[in-house]
């Protein structure tokens, strides 16, 4: 688990990791480098399954991430967010799981403050083809992952370089290689909306899906309906900062791929006349 700057909200995310009903675990805590009192808060914790790491400098929750495995004895791995929670039988599932695969994930609960949704929605099946399936869409959180180290290691762990989606691009990664996928279809992590969110980043959003369609451009091309997507999002995005000809560049793309796509089309006039 990866925190910066998290004293407000830390405590109940710890607590929901320590209520599980498997007993025999390590939490790593790993401060990118806080200056709140988040250190000095997880300092009051007395429970022996628990451990604090400090990074010499904020590296961001990637490197993070990538450390706390270094560090970890355990030869499965999960991950958590330092303002979610976990339900109390997630680990229990995750272990039972990875017994016949090497990358588990469940269903997430994303709360609202004025309501919430489920990750990946009712009804969401596993394609025998996981990397061709999650190519254009993500449905995989980090805080609903699990896998073995094993697996992990062979990847190379998270994307430092990545401002977003880094759990998008780790599983990509793994199911390129073949990785066994596994799904909980059950929501047993809670996402909560966070102010301080990276999800709310748009600008970092847009640099993280331009990577990834980088590193991931040769399967893209063979799914053009995929690559509008994410081409699409992009536009979205750059029109909503007002970078219209950016938006407009995205919009054109998304034609390139899929000429008949009347939707981009409309938006490529909106952001011709800077709407």
């Amino acid at each position: 688990m990866p925190s910066f700057n998290r004293a407000g909200l830390i405590g109940r995310t710890i607590t929901s990791v320590l209520s599980q009903r498997l007993d025999r675990f390590e939490l790593i805590i790993v401060d990118d480098g806080s200056t709140d009192d988040t250190l000095d808060l997880l300092n009051d914790w007395d429970d022996r399954r628990i451990a604090v790491f400090q990074m010499r400098r904020n590296s961001g929750a990637p490197a993070a991430r990538n450390a706390g495995v270094k560090m970890a004895r355990s030869p499965l791995i999960a991950f958590q967010d330092s303002d979610d929670e976990w339900q109390p039988t997630l680990l229990d599932h995750h272990v039972q799981a990875l017994k016949r695969a090497d990358v588990s994930f469940c269903q997430l609960e994303q709360r609202y403050p004025s309501g919430r949704s489920f990750f990946p929605p009712t009804g969401w099946q596993l394609a025998d083809d996981v990397y061709a399936q999650l190519l254009g869409s993500s449905h995989i959180s980090t805080q609903t992952l699990a896998m073995t180290r094993a697996i992990f290691q062979r990847v190379g762990g998270f994307d430092p370089a990545m401002p977003r989606f880094q759990d998008w691009d780790l599983v990509l990664r793994l199911a390129r290689i073949g990785a066994r996928f596994h799904y909980i279809n059950e929501p047993l992590a809670i996402a909560h909306d966070s102010p301080d969110s990276l999800t709310r980043s748009l600008d970092k959003g847009i640099i993280g899906r331009q990577r990834l369609i980088e590193k991931h451009g040769e399967a893209l091309a063979a799914q053009p309906a995929a690559l509008a997507r994410h081409h699409y999002v992009m536009g979205s995005q750059l029109r909503t900062l007002r970078r219209f000809a950016e938006a407009q560049a995205q919009f054109a793309s998304v034609l390139q791929a899929t000429p008949l796509n009347w939707r981009a089309a409309a938006q490529w006039l909106l952001a011709s006349v800077h709407r």
